[in-house]
């Protein structure tokens, strides 16, 4: 009988627990819910000497790319992705590697082959550190 009310006991805590991270909590409660599909337009900033055919937009973690017609792309994807730039594999001699960025309704990708695209990152965050 001890058993049985220990148990009982302990299943009240725990639904506590849970009832009050659910409505205390927002981003606990989205947790549960799966991400809304967005639409991104993504427009190319080509600062490279590449043709604008050479990139695609890629979303590394569904692996879904989308080329760029009169520099926008448009791709349906999760509000939780990410987006960035890659060649295509019509351009097996070159190679662009480009941060990720996280999906907006519209996301500015930028090629700009005489700057690391990491190495940019890094003086980006630096320069916004010393701004304030």
């Amino acid at each position: 009988m001890k058993l049985i009310a220990a148990l009982a006991g302990l299943v009240v805590v725990v639904a506590g627990v849970f009832a009050l991270l659910w409505f205390a909590m927002p981003g606990f409660q989205r947790g549960f819910e799966p991400a809304k599909i967005i639409q991104v337009k993504a427009y190319l900033n080509n600062q490279c000497p590449l043709a604008d055919e050479a990139f695609l937009a890629f979303a590394p973690k569904q692996n879904r790319t989308a080329r760029f017609y009169d520099k926008i792309a448009v791709m349906r994807l999760p509000e939780d992705a990410t987006i960035q730039l890659t060649l295509s594999k019509s351009y097996p001699d070159f190679r662009y590697d480009d941060v990720p960025q996280d999906v907006k309704a519209e996301v500015v990708l930028t090629a700009d082959c005489s700057l690391s695209p990491r190495l940019r990152s890094v003086f980006d965050s630096m320069n916004q550190q010393f701004k304030q």
